[in-house]
């Protein structure tokens, strides 16, 4: 008995593909040709769902429709494939780097975003200006220049 429902609704099933496929507007029902009225509409991330149904013998179809692939889209993709490319390079360049570079670089890294946030925590927490926080830093350079040279003799020494 399963078996011959299971048959039956697959024969409904073509039957209302062949309908629909054979009626001239989509947008109206094959049998009595009344335009279809629009029960529910779902947006979903890349596509959307209508189901739709006859006012006269309630028989309802599902539309989904998935949108075309947008030029902006297709740029986007090039450039992360390009992006992700370059970084690969960088990656594989920075393995054949001597250690010792590395090791400066990272520092020089760190150093310049420990700046930033210093200074960004000094102007809006402490409330000193912009140009005030530059004059300091600019005054500290040779201090700091000066610093290096007197250690760095020292300890050839």
């Amino acid at each position: 008995m399963e078996k011959s429902s299971s048959q039956h609704f697959r024969f409904r099933r073509l039957a209302w593909t062949v309908l629909m496929s054979l009626s001239e507007d989509p947008d109206c029902c094959p049998h009595c040709r009344s335009p279809f009225e629009i029960v529910f509409v779902k947006f979903r991330f890349g596509r959307t769902t209508m189901i739709a149904r006859c006012p006269n013998c309630a028989i309802a179809s599902a539309e989904e429709w998935r949108p075309a692939e947008s030029k902006t889209l297709d740029g986007a993709k090039k450039i992360a494939r390009i992006t992700r490319g370059f970084w690969r390079g960088v990656a594989y360049r920075m393995d054949s780097l001597n250690p010792r570079f590395r090791y400066v670089l990272a520092f020089l890294i760190g150093a310049v975003i420990t700046a930033a946030v210093l200074r960004h925590a000094v102007h809006i927490y402490g409330g000193i200006s912009r140009e005030d926080i530059r004059a300091g830093a600019l005054m500290a350079v040779p201090a700091v220049a000066l610093a290096i040279i007197f250690f760095r003799r020292k300890r050839q020494c």
